[in-house]
């Protein structure tokens, strides 16, 4: 079995996702060739609750360049956008167990913005939750459950390559 990457993705908040799309295809086909060769992992609907969003990734075994778009008028994510404009929405590193990363975090006296973590029930496989940016100098840290982006989709880390 391969190394498993902890530095999953950088994730740009956008406007639009399918110009964000084109743009990143021309730039990343200059500056990282590798991550346009696999198909685009790509969702129309996807989130949790009444904040649904458009998700792209540029699949690459090393840092995943990930695209999102807030589609539900109101939301915070949309009213982020709305106040600051397209920018990087958070870095993420993945683990095994998200769970058990929560816990060693609050060991080392660093929270989490809200209590628990969240799921997609379209993706029950995998948990998420993110850093307080309080304790990251400003920044945005999510930490999700292990990830593969295999065929235009994700999944739990592992499981797609063996089916392919």
């Amino acid at each position: 079995m391969e190394e498993r990457r902890n530095f999953a993705h950088v994730c740009l908040l956008v406007k639009d996702i399918h110009a964000a799309i084109d743009h990143y295809s021309k730039i990343l086909g200059v500056l990282d060739p590798q991550q346009t060769v696999e198909p685009l992992v790509y969702y129309e609907d996807f989130g949790v609750g009444e904040e649904r969003l458009a998700y792209a990734t540029f699949p690459s075994p090393g840092c995943e360049i990930q695209l999102m778009q807030p589609k539900t008028p109101g939301t915070a994510l949309y009213r982020r956008l709305e106040k600051l404009g397209e920018h990087v929405h958070h870095i993420c590193f993945t683990s095994p167990n998200v769970h058990e990363m929560v816990e060693k975090l609050a060991e080392n006296d660093i929270g989490i913005v809200k209590e628990g973590v969240s799921t997609d029930p379209q993706m029950p496989w995998q948990h998420w939750t993110f850093v307080d940016p309080r304790m990251s100098h400003g920044v945005l840290i999510e930490i999700a459950n292990d990830y593969d982006s295999v065929e235009g989709k994700w999944g739990p880390a592992d499981t797609l390559t063996q089916q392919t």
